[in-house]
């Protein structure tokens, strides 16, 4: 039956039942009268709401908001693409993006934002979001930016022996994404299907997913209730994602342009503050790190070969891009060589992660900058897990050259060939750290 005969079907039963006396019936007009009276109310509250909330809209152009990370903002796509800079990129992550200036002082914000080079990083992504999340933000951003080329950055963690943080998805599960991804009409229904199995595997509640895939008539009714209340959480708080934004730097202010960073110069620095921060321990980890976390090892005998599910996510979120018309540049990210071998993870555990990767992008035709072979390269993290001194400038320069399409010593896949790596002659190498 089609959603018009069962919508008349309803009518017809309505009138039966009114004809016979039944409808509506003194209890029921009650009901009925408490509905309306709380209808009326929350109609009330959300136009309060609307009148007093900030708009998802541009924000104050004296600063810039590509680099901020806070709870709501990647999840209100409206705002963070009406507020990208001009030659900003997406760029797809998770707990990587906190890391600021105030430690790694040659961090994106300031290499890039700072600066007048003319590539911006947009960052998408909070900790614990992994693959899942990412393929339902890159199908919810994809019409909405038009900048194609961005940046898939994959951690490691994800990976562990059963499906890394997975059983945090239902948490971070954002309605408003996956909303404006189911519709998006660019997805195969296939692929809208896989993603809305896999959420319902991992907790998030059936009516919800019936209201964003808009199963029946009342569903479609629950959607804009969902997605509207949804959106006026997130708008209560741009307040404080606005305030975290930096103001735009002299130079940035000006537009005047400053061209390819000096990457070389960024190593020599990058191994000066590493030196400086990381001095209470052997493997590069900063100091405040070392001496909080120096007994924590999550990592201790990990196994990379049972996250079949992670894996498929992943693939999915390749798909994802394709289908939306997004190009990626998957950053393959590396684990810590000494840190690892510390904790007694084997060479062949590790190495089967990064073929996995490069194989899920291989079959999806998509480019990544592979930076496996800097496992044991001082300052690359600041601690166990997340990109440091070294690591930012190497993920900055490979994303500038696929941004403008040249050649560079990390980019493999989809035209590139082979990541040489560190081996390579184009590899910029400055300082005892190199």
């Amino acid at each position: 039956m089609t959603d018009a005969n069962r919508d008349d079907a309803t009518v017809e039963e309505a009138s039966q039942s009114s004809r016979a006396g039944r409808w509506p019936g003194p209890g029921l007009r009650l009901l009925l009268g408490v509905a309306g009276g709380l209808l009326a109310f929350s109609v009330a509250g959300l136009a309060v709401a609307e009148l007093a909330l900030p708009k998802s809209g541009r924000a104050d152009e004296s600063r810039i908001y590509d680099y901020v990370y806070a709870s709501g903002k990647s999840e209100n796509s409206s705002f963070v693409t009406a507020n990208m800079s001009a030659g900003s990129r997406l760029c797809f992550g998770s707990s990587e993006f906190y890391i600021s200036k105030d430690l790694v002082s040659m961090c994106p914000q300031a290499v890039f934002g700072e600066s007048g080079s003319g590539v911006d990083m947009t960052f998408v992504g909070e900790g614990y979001d992994q693959s899942l999340w990412q393929a339902i933000a890159a199908g919810a951003y994809a019409r909405k930016t038009t900048n194609k080329k961005v940046m898939l950055v994959v951690s490691p963690q994800w990976f562990f022996k059963g499906n890394g943080e997975q059983s945090k998805f239902s948490s971070k599960f954002s309605y408003s994404l996956y909303q404006e991804f189911c519709d998006n009409p660019d997805i195969s229904d296939q692929t809208k299907a896989y993603v809305r199995q896999r959420a319902q595997a991992l907790g998030v509640g059936a009516t919800e997913l019936r209201a964003a895939n808009g199963d029946t008539p009342l569903d479609r009714l629950n959607a804009v209730a969902y997605y509207q209340s949804d959106q006026l959480r997130l708008r209560s708080k741009l307040s404080n994602v606005i305030s975290l934004a930096p103001k735009k730097s002299v130079l940035r202010a000006s537009g005047e342009s400053t061209g390819e960073p000096d990457w070389a110069a960024l190593l020599a620095q990058a191994d000066a503050e590493g030196a400086q921060r990381c001095t209470n321990n052997d493997y590069g980890i900063y100091d405040a790190y070392w001496e909080k976390n120096s007994q924590y090892d999550p990592e201790w005998y990990q196994i990379f070969h049972e996250a079949d599910d992670e894996y498929a996510d992943l693939a999915c979120l390749l798909r994802v891009c394709k289908e939306a018309g997004l190009e990626p540049l998957v950053c393959i990210l590396p684990v810590h060589g000494s840190w690892y071998d510390r904790s007694n993870v084997s060479q062949d555990e590790r190495q089967y992660y990064y073929q996995r990767i490069r194989g899920i992008c291989d079959e999806a035709g998509s480019a990544y900058a592979d930076f496996s072979s800097c496992e044991y390269e001082r300052y690359f993290l600041c601690d166990t897990v997340h990109p440091g001194w070294r690591g930012w400038v190497r993920i900055e320069e490979s994303f500038y050259h696929f941004v403008n399409g040249t050649k560079d010593a990390f980019l493999g896949g989809a035209g590139y060939g082979s990541a040489e790596g560190l081996t390579s002659e184009r590899a910029t190498q400055a300082g005892e750290g190199a």
